[in-house]
């Protein structure tokens, strides 16, 4: 057991150490850094990437989130005056421009606000936190009983929009739109029912996630990366895909978004269905990676297609139907995103297949996949299916070592 547990503290201090980049160079405005195949994220000038304010802007606290959890363990107080100095930022886009943001309010505010909150009871960060939770609860659609995941909810582009950008498919195909990712931006709604003792947030949440229930898990128990339903009416169309291969396929990072999202609203309401939802996804999850715990991108990726551009593209950054580039199709953001969701099932199910999971995934990244290089702010390889650094991936790996060599609670 010890070359485990030191194993995983050896990848943990990567974690602090590549922190302590972030510490140093992102002020005095936090940015949505894009995943590189270097590792470099915060390489170029700050105007090359788009703020916080910006409408597209969804990773951010991932950043800000490994500051936090360096906070946690280090007990150092730089780390609390670092993630203050965003704080203004963070309360301009909830209180000021609350149309320019989309479903990802849980993905920025709950690393951040919340988590301050928590661990320091911070009641300005509960006030963001909380208008927060009102923005997204806005995107609740009645008809369809679901929260719209893209574009602003009156429709209109912002202004700071070009031509091109505005053709993107989160402006064009965003009406009627739901899609997995989105269970992970419940938990925001469930604390703050908590946190006012209104239902109101827990009851949009349980609407999101019982339709999730319903529409988007196939027989087989896969589910589907998006669903659309009639703008109007709220009447069910049917499947789509906006990030896995195809649309009856089954993308690996959204199966982990699902499972850390049900075992999430499982913990705030109790409900054994979303329990069962949890462990189910899980045992599929577990039951299609790879022999080391990581997934392929997508479960049902055919053999020799590249995962990057979803397989729409044609690629040249490698030759695909060489077997000995098999690997660069993985996904270690699935891996450690599913790590840090079979940790919480855990507290509330001893099931042997995903303790071992998790355990044997928390090694295989830190010994195969983390780069302990110090100047590259990137620690996980193989991300996306794409061969690039990811900072979300980096974030919910640090988490899942936290909480596995610490016992800290979720910020979620």
């Amino acid at each position: 057991m010890k070359p485990f547990i030191d194993t995983l503290e050896h990848a943990l201090q990567c974690c602090i150490t590549k922190s302590e980049i972030y510490l140093e160079q992102i002020k005095p405005e936090i940015r949505e850094y894009i995943s590189r195949p270097d590792g470099q994220y915060l390489q170029g000038k700050q105007e090359d990437y788009i703020p916080l304010r910006h409408i597209f802007a969804w990773t951010p606290s991932f950043f800000l989130g490994m500051g936090f959890w360096t906070y946690q363990v280090k007990k150092e107080t730089k780390w609390l005056k670092w993630l203050h100095s965003f704080s203004n930022e963070y309360a301009a886009k909830v209180c000021h421009t609350p149309l320019e943001t989309m479903h990802d309010l849980g993905f920025l505010y709950s690393p951040y606000a919340v988590a301050l909150y928590k661990a320091t009871n911070d009641s300005h960060m509960k006030k963001i936190a909380l208008q927060a939770a009102v923005v997204l609860a806005m995107r609740f659609v009645p008809n369809g009983s679901y929260i719209q995941a893209w574009g602003r909810m009156d429709h209109i582009i912002p202004g700071y929009v070009d031509q091109e950008l505005a053709k993107n498919h989160f402006f064009t195909q965003s009406k009627g739109l739901a899609i997995i990712d989105c269970m992970m931006n419940l938990p925001l709604l469930f604390w703050a029912s908590e946190e006012t003792n209104h239902p109101f947030y827990k009851n949009i949440a349980v609407a999101h996630a019982d339709m999730t229930l319903k529409y988007f898990f196939r027989e087989d128990g896969s589910i589907y990366h998006a669903f659309r339903f009639h703008e109007e009416t709220g009447q069910p169309i049917g499947g789509d895909n906006y990030c896995g291969y195809a649309i009856e396929s089954h993308w690996a990072r959204g199966t982990a978004w699902a499972i850390y999202g049900f075992i999430s609203a499982f913990s705030y309401t109790g409900y054994e269905r979303y329990l069962n939802a949890a462990v189910d996804l899980s045992l599929q999850f577990i039951a299609k990676s790879e022999d080391d715990g990581i997934p392929v991108w997508d479960f049902k990726l055919p053999q020799h297609q590249p995962a990057a551009a979803c397989g729409s593209k044609p690629w040249t950054d490698w030759d695909y139907t060489n077997p000995a580039n098999k690997s660069r199709n993985r996904d270690t953001s699935a891996a450690a995103i599913a790590a840090s969701a079979f940790y919480e099932i855990l507290k509330f199910k001893k099931e042997p297949a995903i303790q071992c999971a998790m355990d044997h995934i928390l090694m295989t990244l830190a010994t195969k996949y983390t780069n302990y290089e110090p100047p590259i702010p990137g620690i996980l390889k193989e991300q996306n299916g794409q061969g690039v650094y990811t900072i979300f991936g980096d974030y919910f790996y640090m988490e899942a070592l936290c909480k596995k060599l610490y016992g800290f609670e979720s910020i979620w």
